[in-house]
């Protein structure tokens, strides 16, 4: 998967992870969720990403953009299309969840991540 740069829309909230090899990176986060080693992440087939705890289970969806030139990985937060917003809540369990998978599986692949609390790319909601 790469950075779309078409797909550049009004976004509020991400997580940027600052590496070497986003698109390697991004591989090995799907290799991590595709065997059910991501406690309890699932990916879709369009590629997005949704934590699917019985209590958040496809409440909002992250979408991962590459960013070449920045060396940066971003997940973008999606609300669900009938959600008016996401609650903050929400963000922080998407958010949180998303950083302690990063950390217990790929610290060794990026140099930080960061969580924004302000509209950045790649969010949508």
């Amino acid at each position: 998967m790469t950075a779309t740069e078409t797909d550049n829309k009004s976004f509020e909230m991400a997580i940027i992870i600052h590496t070497d090899q986003p698109d390697l990176l991004l591989d090995r986060i799907y290799e991590l969720i595709d065997s059910k080693k991501a406690d309890k992440w699932v990916r879709t087939d369009d590629g997005r990403i949704t934590y699917g705890s019985l209590l958040w289970k496809n409440e909002a969806f992250f979408k991962p953009q590459i960013w070449v030139d920045e060396n940066q990985l971003r997940f973008g937060l999606l609300k669900r299309k009938d959600r008016k917003h996401i609650t903050s809540r929400l963000y922080t369990a998407f958010h949180s969840k998303m950083i302690e998978m990063l950390l217990n599986h790929f610290d060794r692949d990026f140099r930080s991540v960061t969580a924004t609390a302000a509209k950045a790319e790649p969010d949508v909601f």
